[in-house]
């Protein structure tokens, strides 16, 4: 992170505002991340507080708009830029099974957090803690894929491509055409 920087004052190319996005959106996450560690660190205690049920919703709708970021927006625009070169597809693949099955995690820390703090058992807040625990650990390892395999990938062809093939591009996805 920390390739693409925001010029103060002047407009971006649409390539580098939307790897921009996409490294604010891996910040919030990792900030995230830091947030739900200490969370699980300070369980059973934290198990009734309002930041708790805060944190936790906020978890999932940061990583709902992770999920659209990089599905609806980045690789369909990839795919599209990329045109015949399946090289990209396993990366994008395997990321789209990872989104799912952190998806999965998220609905089942809300699941935990909305039974385990009810009940206020130790075996419940323990729950809890592995949830929260697999799934940051989870998620740092999934930005850190990202961050090293797809963004390089993703500036590569948003940065070295001409307005013409960003606008070719995002015509194409905007009408369902694909690559």
């Amino acid at each position: 992170m920390g390739k693409f920087k925001e010029h103060a004052g002047s407009l971006q190319p649409l390539g580098q505002a939307f790897l921009v996005m996409l490294e604010r959106d891996h910040r919030r996450l990792m900030r995230l991340c830091a947030a739900l560690e200490k969370l699980a660190d300070e369980l059973p205690a934290s198990c009734l507080s309002t930041r708790t049920a805060r944190l936790i919703a906020f978890m999932d709708k940061a990583y709902d708009k992770h999920i659209f970021l990089q599905e609806k927006c980045l690789f369909p625009l990839v795919r599209s830029i990329a045109g015949a070169k399946a090289v990209i597809e396993p990366v994008l693949a395997q990321l789209e099974y990872e989104h799912a099955s952190d998806h999965g995690s998220v609905h089942e820390i809300m699941s935990a957090f909305l039974n385990g703090c009810s009940s206020q058992t130790n075996s419940d807040a323990c729950v809890l803690g592995f949830s929260l625990r697999s799934f940051f650990e989870n998620c740092r390892r999934h930005l850190a894929w990202e961050t090293s395999i797809l963004h390089p990938i993703a500036h590569d062809l948003l940065m070295d491509g001409t307005a013409a093939a960003h606008h070719g591009a995002l015509l194409r996805m905007s009408l369902g055409l694909g690559g």
